[in-house]
């Protein structure tokens, strides 16, 4: 057994996930390695989680970038002029988006492959509106986590990243409604040192944590907002709350992993992008691309210098061929 167990955290944001794709892209090319060969639990939430699964079933992050380069335009496509305050009405009374172009998009990504073919331990986080509890979908790397196996990839990844008034709910086969994770975990950084602590009995001292940001706002709260309503409120709220449930992720992580942290994610001016506009992609890939020049010696030798140990899951297709 390796004395080191390295886990991968990759938050939600949107459309901003293409930071966390073009920096993971960057560096597979620079070290030439494979971003998943390397790491023994990869967490990812929303985008992060999209990112995540492709990642565990053998996707290139190259692949995985050009997914949001080129479908993102379409999953998110701006409104013209015109029918802005159309939009607006509609928003008001569902959600932003429809998942068609999505589904078909994630369908060309994973076709029928289930989160039980991953090469490495994944945990997905989502939210089950049915029950009003957490959702954690989880490859079979106990022996108690028999449920999550058998479903679709894709099916996964849209219940980890149906934002709500953004995207609709995933409702699965057996009636559950799922929303975007992002509600609870947006940073899954801390949820996935415990994973390790606990499920997977890592010594405290030996977790070692990668963790991307889809870059990150300075979040203050000014005075004109101490006293405000709905109307001061609704456009700054999703932003700050995201924002402070990743700084508590990060100090809970950065404790319980005794400092053996590495965060990446570009500091930007508030309300530079947002989640779902696609005019960002092209600056967004660009700051990824520079992160991974930036970081790509640090990263590589503290986090790709040996290959993780194979993960043979306990139930699962995998676990069938490996027997």
């Amino acid at each position: 057994m390796n004395e080191t167990f390295r886990v991968l955290s990759l938050d939600g944001g949107g459309i901003k996930g293409t930071y966390t794709a073009a920096f993971l892209a960057g560096l597979e090319e620079m070290s030439q390695r494979r971003v998943v060969d390397h790491f023994d639990l990869i967490a990812g939430t929303s985008t992060g989680g999209i990112i995540a699964l492709a990642l565990g079933l053998g996707v290139p992050a190259s692949e995985i970038l050009r997914f949001y380069v080129e479908r993102g335009p379409e999953i998110f496509p701006l409104i013209g002029t015109s029918d802005r305050l159309l939009g607006l009405a509609r928003h008001v009374l569902r959600a932003k988006h429809g998942t068609a172009t999505l589904r078909h998009a994630l369908a060309e990504v994973f076709g029928e492959r289930l989160i039980g073919e991953s090469q490495t331990r994944l945990i997905i986080p989502s939210y089950d509106g049915s029950s009003g509890d957490v959702y954690l979908f989880k490859t079979a790397h106990h022996a108690r986590f028999k449920r999550d196996c058998g479903e679709r990839a894709a099916h996964v990844a849209l219940a980890t990243s149906a934002a709500p008034t953004f995207l609709p709910s995933f409702v699965g086969a057996s009636g559950t409604t799922l929303v975007d994770g992002g509600v609870w975990a947006n940073c899954p950084a801390a949820m996935a040192v415990i994973e390790a602590l606990t499920n997977l009995g890592r010594p405290v001292g030996t977790v070692d944590l990668l963790t991307v940001g889809t870059t990150e706002e300075p979040i203050h709260v000014p005075r004109s907002k101490a006293v405000g309503g709905l109307l001061q409120w609704i456009r700054f709220a999703p932003e700050l709350l995201m924002q402070a449930q990743a700084k508590g992720a990060l100090a809970h992580a950065k404790l319980l992993t005794g400092n053996r942290m590495l965060r990446i994610s570009e500091a930007v001016a508030p309300g530079r992008f947002k989640l779902d506009d696609p005019r960002c992609i092209e600056e967004l890939h660009a700051l990824g691309h520079k992160a991974a020049r930036h970081h790509e010696r640090e990263v590589s030798e503290r986090f790709l210098t040996s290959e993780a140990e194979p993960f043979v899951p306990f139930h699962g297709p995998r676990s069938d061929a490996a027997a």
